[in-house]
């Protein structure tokens, strides 16, 4: 009885993100941004690259020595005291060159556990994950590849989960243009351990491109991410909400749009670089708005905005998400560079007129 409450939670809970593809699998508070950047473009990214740490865990062949010395906190108070929280930096590791280290953290609240009619057991039990990776990337010319180890861990009431997965990069930066497309396949791995021996756990693969361009004279940075390639029907029509009857009578399902079916896989993300130490960013998770909006309005789901402010070594972001008409939530972080902090000498960080890493300085 605990562990088919604890699952049928868990799905909820996870359904409540990502909707058809939430649920069906484990793990899926992997796919939740609580990095303020990333999460006001549109909630995911594999395209851009600079010296934020955070970027290592979207694609890992966006690590670069440019990074190193960089740490970031980040943080999400979500819905029904859902919170997740993050840690991410960069550190060089010598002969072994810079390695991107991260951990994730989700609490999900205290649960009451309950029977199938409801009532209280007079027990609850705190549902929560976590993740640990270790990431390094290898540059050849214009190309870049990389890859994240992860150990992930999921405990719910008596019942734990334990996975490793890797997530595989790739980026291509353009010769003399700051365009860059980013490819990765993330969460590919197996489970270590079952909540049951009988029960199926199923890892959160995504398949994901995108494409980011700096426009030459204008301060604006546009990114676009299509995710879920490898499965092109990710739309849900829900039987009560979609479903008409004909001249007989008789209940017919609403038809899934080709074009709709299309655009749920794009996230589009704008950055205004309006100042060295201040940039205004937006997005927009088409999927996020028509699978979360309600029947008379959808208000602001699937928008976000934020924006990044400097000052000297810190660097603070905020973002507002809308996940549902009912309101957003907003997302924090908080960047450093150790450099010069714990070391008199710090590692130099050149960057080429287009503000991309040393290493793919092409000039």
């Amino acid at each position: 009885m605990r562990y088919f409450l604890s699952i049928l939670i868990l799905c909820v809970v996870f359904g409540s993100t990502q909707a058809q593809i939430g649920g069906r699998t484990s793990y899926d508070f992997l796919g939740l941004s609580e990095n303020a950047r990333i999460a006001a473009i549109g909630g995911d990214n594999v395209s851009v690259v600079d010296k934020d740490p955070n970027l290592a865990r979207y694609n890992p062949a966006s690590i670069n020595d440019s990074m190193v010395g960089y740490v970031s906190v980040n943080y999400l108070p979500f819905y029904a005291d859902v919170n997740k929280s993050s840690v991410a930096g960069v550190f060089d590791f010598g002969k072994v060159g810079p390695l991107a280290i991260g951990v994730q953290y989700i609490n999900y609240g205290e649960i009451n556990e309950v029977d199938f009619s409801g009532n209280v057991l007079g027990q609850s039990f705190n549902p929560r994950e976590y993740a640990l990776s270790v990431g390094k990337s290898h540059v050849i010319g214009p190309f870049a590849m990389g890859a994240n180890l992860k150990f992930v861990g999921s405990h719910i009431g008596d019942y734990s989960a334990f996975a490793t997965m890797i997530d595989a990069g790739g980026i291509w930066k353009h010769p003399t243009r700051a365009f860059t497309i980013g490819m990765t396949v993330n969460n590919l791995g197996v489970n270590l351990k079952r909540y049951h021996p009988d029960s199926p756990v199923n890892l959160p693969l995504d398949v994901k491109l995108g494409a980011s361009y700096k426009l030459e004279h204008m301060p604006l940075r546009f990114s676009t991410t299509v995710h879920h390639l490898h499965k092109y029907d990710i739309q849900y029509l829900d039987p009560v909400r979609s479903a008409t009857t004909d001249a007989n009578g008789n209940e017919v399902l609403g038809e899934k749009k080709v074009s709709e079916q299309i655009a749920r896989h794009f996230i589009f993300g704008g950055e205004f670089l309006i100042a060295d130490g201040f940039n205004v960013r937006v997005g927009y998770n088409h999927l996020r708005r028509k699978e979360l909006r309600r029947d008379v309005r959808a208000g602001g789901a699937g928008f976000s905005f934020g924006f990044m402010l400097r000052v000297k070594r810190f660097e603070f972001n905020y973002s507002r998400t809308y996940f549902h008409v009912v309101g957003g939530s907003n997302v924090l972080t908080l960047t450093t560079n150790l450099n010069g902090m714990i070391s008199k000498k710090a590692r130099p960080a050149k960057k080429n007129k287009d503000n991309f890493p040393a290493q793919w300085d092409n000039e």
